[in-house]
């Protein structure tokens, strides 16, 4: 059978698209990169944690730095609402300065991106990790993240004898998480408006108004209620030249929890009281025939 020149050229035409599709899937088959947030909506000023997993699909190990191809490396791409990429804040240090992963291998790490992004600013973004392995770019799955100002409670302000221009603004803010409400510490310099990390102080139970309190030598208290017989009290130390967790203790209310066990108790007890009461009669009634109440 003589095939005609059309046929041979769409022919031909397949082969190629075949060749095309297998050289892509080998393209694609090369890197692997995974990108993980640790939540899809931070308070200004969270820390925000990239997890990254690259996995090695080629049989030749990926190297970054000396020894690799120069434009080899681990990099993030975040957009705003409004399209515009942000600039890294770190633009000449790289995120991952050294690698060699060898062909099959797994790469594991985790970034705290508001540490190379600006991200100071309540909005949407879009955050996709890249891998640049010689001439190709591998992508992550993109992933959509909320950043808002929350709900302010209170506020102290922290003054420095020997700044009189300078003071810090100590914040209580809450937010729901998780659903359930949590109070965070959010802390601000002025002048420069500097957003130091906030910080989540755990759940929140507004039925009692948390407080702050903070001492001439710069050491804050926040006590706050978390459960019904439950407080929190964090200490955090604030100086001119930086901010410190402190530590964080739990005081359990007496009073209060021994009138949650016995509203247990007796909530239990109804209960019993109702399974009871239900089970006296049958609706249909007994095998001779008698009706309840006769």
């Amino acid at each position: 059978m003589r095939l005609g020149s059309g046929t041979m050229n769409r022919a031909a035409l397949g082969m190629a698209g075949i060749g095309v599709l297998l050289l892509a899937a080998s393209v694609r088959a090369q890197m692997t990169v995974d990108l993980t947030l640790n939540q899809s909506v931070y308070l200004l000023g969270e820390a925000i944690r990239a997890d990254v997993r690259i996995v090695n699909h080629a049989t030749m190990p990926f190297q970054v730095g000396p020894g690799g191809y120069r434009q080899n490396g681990l990099f993030f791409q975040i957009t705003d609402s409004r399209h515009d990429t942000l600039e890294s804040a770190q633009p000449r240090v790289p995120m991952i300065p050294d690698l060699l992963l060898p062909g099959g291998e797994t790469f594991r790490s985790a970034f705290e991106l508001d540490e190379w992004f600006p991200l100071g600013n309540p909005g949407s973004y879009i955050v996709t990790a890249m891998v640049r392995r010689d001439d190709r770019r591998y992508d992550s799955v993109s992933r959509a993240i909320d950043i808002v100002p929350g709900l302010e409670i209170k506020t102290a302000i922290q003054l420095f004898a020997d700044r009189p221009d300078f003071q810090r603004k100590l914040t209580l803010v809450y937010f729901m998480r998780r659903q359930s409400e949590y109070l965070f510490l959010r802390i601000t310099d002025t002048p420069g408006d500097r957003t130091w990390s906030t910080l989540e102080l755990g759940q929140l139970l507004r039925t009692t108004p948390p407080t702050i309190e903070v001492t001439a030598d710069g050491l804050a208290t926040i006590s706050h209620r978390a459960t019904q017989d439950v407080y929190l009290k964090t200490r955090v130390k604030s100086t001119a030249s930086g901010v410190e967790l402190v530590g964080q203790e739990q005081t359990v209310d007496k009073h209060a929890a021994e009138a949650l066990r016995t509203q247990q108790v007796l909530m239990m007890d109804e209960a019993q009281k109702q399974k009871k009461k239900s089970s006296r009669w049958w609706p249909f009634g007994s095998s001779s025939g008698s009706q309840p109440g006769t």
